[in-house]
């Protein structure tokens, strides 16, 4: 089968890249640029690698597409062997993925409307053609996991690290603070959830009646920005894009009709299904969610401060304090600190910091607090807050005292990158690549022209 599925391959290749334009009797079928095992890489994917690096702000020209071309063959080389191995991705995460990079780049290009001039198709659109891509690329990435060794570094390494890396090559550390919170942040209550679900539901049977146009709902109601002003629509996606509430609620009404009112992570929606052709559909719709009452919060600014005076007056802790009346889990559950997402670790670089905490923070003592701030959420929710500073470390020259984690993490990178390259050097031997003529004079960091 094995060599089948080479042959295959190795058929429409020729085909594809070997064929004259001129000549009637081959055309030109794809624009594949190069196969591994079974595998291809067509030349499209190029064209969306140099699209992105142009998006986060680099220069693309002629010659970074070796470059590209190179990453998609690590990419298709553990692609084909996660296959191999039977490795699987959930369409979970396929969909936690497209979504964080949607974000991520209608973020960077400042609006959706922006991203969609950018690449030439609806959101919608882009979400339809990425989820193969990026399901493949997550399967790589599993597949690269597998690879990598649970390896770590010991102190002698990391001094020997050290001594042999010259002053001028160790990196300059900005200044990092560590910080620990207590938070509270009105529960939304049931009531306000029933509120917003009652609300939709007056603003569906307006729509469903005919007496409030969907396109105008969308505009006024809906939070979904990625629709909102588009009459809360989205055209041609495939089943297993979206969450699953949205598509049971699709593939539950009728075409033209309206699904009622549902709940899924994001809020509120109701949806009406504008056509639907086997695992296809279109539908819109309008999201609303529940809302911090601002009444609330301020009804919150006696009890911060009474925690404040409390844990000042020495008759509380503020640890005590963090399990007894914050509300942010995930710092709570540390006794209030906080956790740097980028590596896990407790320490900030003042450029990561959000400003409105790094203007808290920099005037403190190491263990003093600040007075208690109302600060604001990325959901736009306010939330009343205590910080407390636990470190600060001055810029610096790296070292092995103050950032043994960083030159173990060096140290535990080379390793892993070893033993993947004795993994790539083991399995391009044994697998079938071939690569266009417009790529063969390429100069690649791996031999891929074995």
């Amino acid at each position: 089968m094995q060599g089948i599925s080479i042959f295959i391959f190795s058929f429409l290749f020729s085909l594809s890249l070997f064929a004259q334009p001129g000549n009637s009797e081959f055309q030109l079928l794809d624009g594949i640029v190069a196969v591994v095992g079974d595998e291809i890489i067509l030349n499209s994917a190029i064209e969306d690698r140099a699209l992105q690096a142009r998006i986060e702000g680099g220069e693309v020209d002629e010659s970074n597409k070796c470059g590209f071309l190179e990453e998609l063959l690590f990419e298709k080389l553990l692609l084909h062997n996660a296959r191999l191995d039977s490795l699987e991705v959930s369409d979970g995460e396929v969909m936690d993925e497209i979504e964080r990079r949607l974000a991520y780049y209608i973020k960077m290009l400042g609006s959706v409307e922006s991203f969609e001039a950018e690449y030439g198709k609806s959101v919608a659109q882009w979400k339809a053609d990425f989820t193969e891509p990026i399901l493949d690329q997550l399967l790589a990435q599993r597949m690269q996991q597998t690879i990598s060794q649970e390896v770590r570094a010991t102190p002698a390494e990391v001094l020997e690290y050290f001594d042999n890396t010259p002053l001028d090559s160790l990196p300059l550390i900005p200044e990092e603070l560590s910080y620990s919170e207590i938070v509270l942040q009105p529960v939304i209550s049931d009531r306000q959830k029933q509120a917003v679900r009652t609300t939709l539901d007056s603003i569906r049977n307006l729509v469903a009646t005919g007496q409030l146009p969907m396109t105008l709902a969308a505009t006024r109601y809906s939070e979904d920005p990625g629709s909102k002003y588009k009459g809360g629509c989205y055209e041609n996606i495939a089943r297993g894009v979206f969450i699953p509430e949205f598509e049971a609620a699709v593939f539950d009404t009728p075409v033209n009709g309206y699904s009622p009112v549902f709940e899924s992570d994001f809020g509120y929606h109701f949806v009406r299904v504008t056509d639907k052709r086997g695992e296809q559909f279109s539908a819109c719709h309008v999201l609303m969610k529940p809302r911090v009452n601002p009444l609330a919060l301020e009804s919150l600014n006696s009890k911060i401060d009474s925690i404040y005076a409390s844990i000042n007056a020495g008759s509380t802790t503020f640890e005590r304090d963090v399990l007894s009346f914050s509300t942010r889990e995930s710092s709570k559950n540390s006794k209030g600190q906080v956790v740097n997402p980028r590596d896990g670790g407790l320490m900030f670089g003042i450029d990561e910091l959000d400003p409105n905490l790094y203007f808290l923070l920099e005037p403190l003592e190491i263990g003093e607090m600040s007075s208690p701030v109302q600060l604001m959420d990325d959901e736009g929710d306010g939330f009343w807050t205590i910080l407390r500073l636990e470190d600060r470390k001055a810029a610096h020259r790296a070292n092995p005292k103050d950032d043994y984690a960083l030159f173990q993490s060096q140290i535990e990178n080379n390793m892993r990158a070893l033993d993947m390259n004795e993994w790539i050097d083991e399995h391009i031997s044994d697998t079938f690549i071939r690569l266009s003529s417009e790529y063969i004079n390429c100069e690649f960091n791996i031999n891929w022209k074995q």
